[in-house]
């Protein structure tokens, strides 16, 4: 069974499956280990799970036992790990690039709702008691028919346009390149 260290808390359902597959150090106390700590955890171990609040700089990545062979960041993007280390110490390096992606996309429209809807006044108004009925009161924006400019349509903006073209809204999107008509 390989061996692993954790280095932040997954959810409990993740550690249990991690317990399962691996043989898993945790971090208990959520703690935000030190680069000498991590170095010292990481003895013995065959793999890292990193999240994007541990620093894995050329200094840790080469001070890292040679059990290390891979990095797996908790994290879309690589930000935090020195890839070039990594790759001259032969360490192979993973992330979870979708993890957020319609997370992401869904608070885009929550907050595009909220907005056009004056969510949090109604909110403030429901929680006061002070909702005062009126034939206009709190009514907001009309979202169907109304144009969504989104720059950048990567992941999160193409998931961010197919929610809202379901709300009937109009896209307009600035890219480095234009999509494809599939995907338009």
């Amino acid at each position: 069974m390989k061996k692993i260290i954790i280095t932040r808390r997954l959810l409990k359902e993740s550690e249990d499956k991690a317990s399962k597959i691996f043989d898993a150090k945790f971090n208990s106390n959520d703690e935000l280990y030190s680069q000498s700590k991590l170095i010292e955890l990481s003895k013995g171990q065959d793999a890292i799970l990193t999240s994007l609040t541990d620093k894995m700089d050329e200094e840790t990545i080469n001070k890292l036992p040679d059990s290390i062979k891979i990095i797996s960041n908790f994290a879309v993007g690589f930000g935090n790990i020195d890839l070039e280390a990594a790759k001259k110490r032969g360490i192979a390096v993973t992330n979870t690039p979708e993890v957020l992606s319609d997370a992401t996309a869904e608070i885009g429209i929550l907050l595009i709702l909220g907005a056009c809807r004056r969510a949090p006044e109604g909110i403030q108004a429901a929680k006061e008691s002070s909702w005062k009925w009126s034939a206009d009161y709190l009514i907001g924006k009309q979202l169907t028919g109304t144009r969504l400019g989104i720059l950048g349509m990567g992941r999160i903006g193409q998931k961010i346009a197919k929610i809202a073209k379901s709300l009937g809204m109009i896209i307009h999107y600035h890219n480095r390149s234009k999509l494809s008509d599939e995907k338009e």
